[in-house]
């Protein structure tokens, strides 16, 4: 909502002082005049917005590490996620948000259909502190990227073993050091087909290393998102199934709590298939 008054202070200032100075409207016909100056300041303010944005993550990513989440990448993470989320026309409806921990860490998993699954769960979820576990090439991301870094989030590189065993390493830090709750989407990639990937079980271990609860979900809608823009809104589901606590799962292998977690997933995403 922030970016969104800036944008319209731009446009109504533009429209307002150019009315009076330099584009000033003489016959009833040129009532076009204000509004065209309103749409350019609009524009105005939505590059100066990027701009602001872009030297924003140079400020944060300035910094090596960061031991703990930094408000300050935090607020303008979040500001510049909302921006694009309402600008996608992205309508998501939450479910069972009251079941998320508000005092403890956790471990949440949840299936993978989009880009912007990150940008929905986090726009629900983001005060709450929760670093996700995300390839390495997403550093590359134009100003998000760099945002990364001050949100305690953890890059891992697939084909380096050794590296993605450090990255659950960090994970598991965060949440035992009670810095971030960790995300994570354990089928590893993007699933176009309306069904539930395999899961890399290795992830389940951030949960019986550190004894955190699992926080399991699940989204929908968000692969028809690049399809449906820019003249269309998509609706987005996102879904709190429950939190396993630890001790449901104490004494069981990484394997066995894959394949709860996933059971849990498939079952839902299957009963909401069916009422649609």
């Amino acid at each position: 909502m922030l970016l969104e008054i800036i944008c319209c202070l731009f446009g109504i200032g533009l429209a307002v002082s150019g009315s009076l100075t330099f584009w000033q409207p003489h016959v009833w016909w040129e009532f076009y005049i204000p509004i065209v100056l309103f749409l350019a300041g609009w524009v105005a303010g939505f590059v100066f917005i990027f701009l602001l944005e872009f030297l924003m993550s140079f400020i944060v990513g300035a910094k090596k590490e960061y031991k703990k989440v930094s408000k300050f990448a935090r607020f303008w993470f979040l500001t510049g996620l909302r921006f694009i989320t309402n600008h996608a026309h992205i309508w998501a409806k939450y479910y069972g948000i009251n079941k998320v921990p508000q005092k403890q860490r956790f471990l949440l998993v949840c299936n993978h259909k989009s880009n912007f699954d990150n940008f929905v769960i986090t726009n629900k979820l983001g005060k709450l502190d929760i670093a996700f576990i995300t390839k390495k090439s997403n550093e590359k991301i134009p100003i998000g990227g760099k945002m990364f870094k001050g949100l305690c989030y953890i890059s891992i590189d697939r084909d380096d073993k050794l590296q993605s065993l450090e990255g659950f390493k960090r994970a598991a830090s965060l949440i035992t050091d009670n810095i971030s709750s960790v995300a994570v989407f354990p089928e590893g990639t993007r699933q176009m087909e309306n069904k539930l990937g395999e899961f890399h079980e290795g992830v389940f271990n951030i949960a019986l290393h550190t004894q955190a609860p699992i926080l399991v979900c699940t989204i929908k809608g968000t692969e028809n998102v690049h399809k449906r823009w820019p003249f269309k809104a998509t609706k987005v589901r996102f879904d709190v199934l429950g939190l396993i606590p630890y001790e449901e799962i104490q004494g069981m292998t990484a394997k066995a709590v894959s394949e709860m977690v996933h059971s849990m997933m498939e079952e839902h995403l299957a009963r909401i298939n069916m009422d649609h």
